[in-house]
């Protein structure tokens, strides 16, 4: 149960941490921001992907994965329209 608990505060805050970077990038499409939009899409990129392989091994309920599942296609296609050259 212990172990659990861990997986779901990791998840939790991968999530969190993922709203924040989206709203950095958001900041960063201003000119001039070029180096901190490629960090911040790197860091997007790496924590969606850590967030899949955790969630996908996890042993939590059909209601916590289908949750965490949704919230990763909605960030993966929000990932992916930020990475489109304007």
């Amino acid at each position: 149960m212990l172990m659990q608990d861990d997986i779901r505060n990791d998840i939790n805050n991968l999530e969190d941490d993922i709203l924040q970077i989206e709203q950095s990038i958001m900041d960063f499409l201003k000119p001039n921001h070029d180096q901190q939009l490629k960090k911040a899409l790197h860091e997007l990129r790496s924590d969606l992907k850590h967030l899949s392989i955790l969630a996908n091994g996890a042993p939590l309920d059909k209601t916590e994965t289908r949750k965490t599942m949704d919230f990763l296609r909605t960030h993966y296609n929000h990932l992916q329209e930020l990475s489109l050259p304007a």
